[in-house]
This record gives C-alpha cells, structure tokens and sequence, in this order.
C-alpha cells in the first residue's frame, strides 16, 4: 500500500514526507464506548474509554513501529452511527483531513433494521459510495470488519430496555443476519478492489474453536473488551503490511 511506503519515507527521513494521517471511520466501537447504561429517563448514556479503542491502539503500534513518522490516527467514529450516518459525514468528518488511509467499520446497527433484505441493499450501496469517494480524494481505503454480537443475554445485562436490545442483537447474529452484511462490505470492497482486515472472519474462527465470543464483550452485547480490539489492530497491520 501507498500508505506503507510513505510510513516507511517519513520515518526514515521526517522532512522527505507530508506527516501520515489516518482516519478512522465508524460506528461506537470505533469511537471508544465499552459500556451502555440506561439513565431513569430511557436515555442511553455510553462510556467511552478513547485511549482504549482500536484507533488509539493502532496509533501507538505504528509509533512504536515507526517512531520517526509521527503517524496521527483520527478517531471519526460516532457512537450508535451506521453506513448512511457515515457517509453523509464523510466530507466533514474525514476527508476534509486529507488522510493517506481512511478504514472503514460499519454494520453493527445497519444490521438491526428489521428488513434485512431492504437493509443490506442499502448498507451495500453506502459502503460502494464511501470506497468511491476515498478513493476518488486521493486517500486510499481499508474495509474492517465488524466484532461478533451476542449470541444469548449474559448476566452482565441488566434492565428490561438493554435485555431486549440484547435479544433483538443476538437473533441478528444468530440467524446469520450480521453475516450477510459482512459478506455485503466484503462484496462492495471487491468491486473497487478495496483490502480488508477481516476481523470478522477472527470471530468465526474463535466461534468454531468452542470459545465463548459473548463473554468477549465488555457491554455483553456488542462492544468487544479492550483486549479485542488488539485484534483490529493485528488484522490492519498484517492487510496493510501484506507483500
């Protein structure tokens, strides 16, 4: 990639080369949130450990990686945001930066419409456009692929509203709904020749191995724990770092 010869320039000699910037786009568990609670007035309040996602672990690995290139990881993710929110925003947001590597992670909350087939039509379509328009800034793309959902309601959730948003995910990811968008961003990458770092894939094969995959989430229904998320920062090294 494009982005790994300049990491490799800047670090090597930092006045050859523009600072490296890369944005991270997508939904809360981009943006940091590890937990949900429910205030008295029905209000979701998140709590968000920033230093703790993957983007800010990514940063830290290419610093470590590359101390010269002083690369800056910007977090655009926005809690409870989905692909239509994301584009939308993607001017504003990300490409106003001009990044050199734009990742891009959606699909948790497209994947609770209740039409899925109106649902994943849409969530294609809106991932097609986002490719196309990173590339078409210059910046070049990354699909990642969303972290597993539940797949039964842990103890962990408590109260009637965050119980039936448990229940409502774990069917999504039981009956194979969440799948079928992954496959849909895997599709519309193909078609623009987009790389992936598939963390879904990690999930299935953990989940094929007998591990428990809803313990692996702090919230117990979607947001996976802070040592998961090491996870997207090994599937984005090893796609960008890919010969």
């Amino acid at each position: 990639m494009r982005f790994v010869r300049r990491l490799a320039a800047r670090h090597a000699d930092t006045r050859s080369e523009r600072p490296v910037v890369i944005a991270c786009l997508g939904d809360s568990v981009t943006h940091g949130v590890f937990d949900l609670f429910v205030e008295p007035t029905g209000d979701y309040v998140p709590h968000f450990l920033p230093e703790q996602c993957y983007p800010a672990r990514l940063g830290r690995k290419l610093n470590e990686m590359c101390p010269g290139a002083a690369v800056t990881v910007l977090n655009a993710g926005i809690s409870g945001d989905s692909s239509a929110g994301g584009l939308e925003r993607l001017e504003r947001d990300v490409l106003s930066f001009q990044p050199d590597l734009v990742l891009v992670n959606f699909g948790l909350n497209d994947s609770m419409n209740p039409d899925p087939d109106a649902g994943v039509a849409a969530y294609e379509k809106n991932m097609t456009e986002i490719f196309r328009r990173i590339l078409g800034s210059g910046a070049e793309a990354m699909l990642v692929t969303p972290n597993f959902m539940c797949s039964y309601v842990p103890a962990i959730v408590v109260g009637d509203k965050l119980r039936g948003v448990a229940e409502a995910a774990a069917k999504v990811q039981n009956d194979g709904i969440l799948t079928r968008y992954v496959e849909a961003a895997r599709e519309a990458a193909k078609k623009l020749n987009v790389p992936v770092a598939d963390a879904y894939r990690r999930w299935e094969q953990m989940r094929d191995m007998g591990v428990d995959t809803t313990a692996l989430l702090s919230n117990g229904i979607n947001h996976p724990t802070v040592e998961m998320h090491d996870l997207f920062v090994e599937e984005i090294i090893r796609k960008a770092f890919e010969a």
